[in-house]
């Protein structure tokens, strides 16, 4: 119980004043939906979530930098964080389709001390010039865990995240987007 406790003071201590919407939560579990329009296309928007070291706050890290964590975009493939003395697998890639959708499967962060299981997805719609992304993380697992009470911290996080990631790929031109690596590689 008291890894439980630290796991949500965590989470409650990271997460950002903006909001997605919390769309179900019970003792069960919870189900967040952030959703932006980019003025980007939908192969912009797939190569920008690799970038992942670009744009994840390292605060919402393990080793303290963004730099050590990278996305393999592709089936099997993994949302990792590697450093000397230490490596978390945060995400477990298992579907991969450029410019349409990413879905993940794990426990980010402190979520993992908890036995949860959960299923993230990046939804891409190009709609004309622009694209829409919808991210979507739902958590679940046995009651006792009491879910609901962290949903919100959660949501936060999740926010902050994807304002990142909106203000990394409204910042880099398209070419830098599509082709360099992160720092750090």
């Amino acid at each position: 119980m008291k890894g439980k406790i630290v796991a949500v003071a965590l989470l409650i201590g990271l997460a950002s004043t903006a909001a997605a919407d919390v769309l179900q939560q019970s003792p069960e579990g919870f189900t967040l939906r952030l959703e932006r329009t980019l003025p980007r296309s939908s192969a912009e928007v797939y190569a920008g979530l690799q970038q992942l070291p670009r744009w994840w706050n390292p605060a919402h890290s393990f080793s303290g930098s963004a730099a050590n964590l990278s996305l393999e975009l592709r089936a099997g493939g993994c949302f990792c964080e590697r450093w000397e003395g230490g490596s978390v697998e945060h995400l477990h890639v298992i579907v991969a389709l450029p410019g349409r959708e990413v879905r993940l499967r794990g426990a980010l962060g402190p979520l993992q001390q908890l036995p949860v299981n959960g299923l993230m997805q990046w939804r891409i719609v190009p709609q004309g010039e622009k694209t829409v992304l919808t991210w979507e993380y739902r958590v679940w697992g046995n009651a006792d865990n009491q879910l609901q009470r962290i949903a919100g911290a959660v949501d936060g996080v999740l926010a902050e995240q994807l304002g990142a990631l909106v203000q990394y790929l409204q910042a880099s031109p398209p070419a830098e987007r599509a082709t360099s690596p992160p720092a750090g590689e």
